[in-house]
């Protein structure tokens, strides 16, 4: 019987390899700071918003979720509240992006991407590898980040979690590493289409540029003429505002 020259799993070795230089780089101690900086600036600022909701409305249903939601009052950036989701949804495209977007062109310009491929592995196990231990190390900072603001809450304010609150929790932070993991394709879709890692970095943050930041107002600028809504109270406008809240829950932030 003949023996398989490829290993079957030839993509988890790139994964190791990979994590392990993920968690070792500078790069992964800038983006963790970033990330600790975008949850901590609205708790910091929140805290007294959520002392006060914690002191006197203490048994409400999902005050856990508030630690999340909560944010400064009459403070919002790029068209965001300031809350911690806003934040995460602002700052984890570009998680992706900064891990994927000299993939495999940054191989390819150090020479390394040969001798990668001379190895008894598929070219596709690469790819899978890479993009294996992005997801990963992108997956443990938002679980360690959400982690933090959970005892926050649960040791400095005293908020037990109810068990359908945690469910709550635990579904957005799977689909926030789904978007991320977008994003993360996309940033490695564009590190094999372009030679170059300043091309494709430019690519990839121009397009974060455009849906993250202008476009709730481009999207706005274009429902106002589609879908007028004045301020008379009618149906018709109540119909429009409708449709506008629901064409704009398809953004991305």
């Amino acid at each position: 019987e003949r023996t398989r020259s490829i290993p079957r799993a030839g993509w988890m070795v790139i994964a190791r390899k990979e994590f392990g230089d993920h968690l070792l780089s500078s790069r992964f101690i800038v983006l963790l700071l970033i990330l600790g900086l975008a949850v901590g600036i609205p708790i910091f600022l929140a805290t007294e918003q959520i002392t006060s909701i914690a002191s006197e409305v203490s048994g409400i249903p999902a005050l856990f979720i508030a630690l999340f939601i909560a944010g400064a009052q009459d403070v919002s950036i790029l068209q965001l509240d300031l809350t911690v989701a806003s934040f995460i949804g602002l700052v984890a495209p570009l998680l992706g992006l900064a891990f994927m977007f000299d993939a495999i062109n940054g191989e390819r310009s150090q020479g390394t991407l040969p001798r990668l491929l001379s190895q008894p592995i598929h070219r596709d196990d690469v790819i899978n590898g890479k993009f294996a231990a992005g997801l990963a190390v992108i997956s443990l900072v938002l679980i360690t980040v959400c982690g933090i603001v959970a005892a926050f809450g649960i040791l400095r304010l005293g908020i037990v979690p109810a068990p359908y609150e945690v469910l709550r929790l635990l579904i957005w932070i799977l689909t926030t590493i789904v978007y991320v993991g977008l994003w993360l394709a996309f940033g490695l879709l564009l590190s094999v289409v372009f030679r170059r890692a300043a091309t494709s970095a430019l690519v990839g943050f121009g397009a974060w540029l455009v849906l993250t930041v202008f476009g709730q107002f481009l999207a706005r600028f274009v429902l106002a003429f589609l879908v007028p809504v004045s301020s008379a109270l009618s149906e018709e406008n109540l119909q429009a505002a409708s449709t506008q809240s629901t064409i704009l829950r398809l953004l991305p932030t």
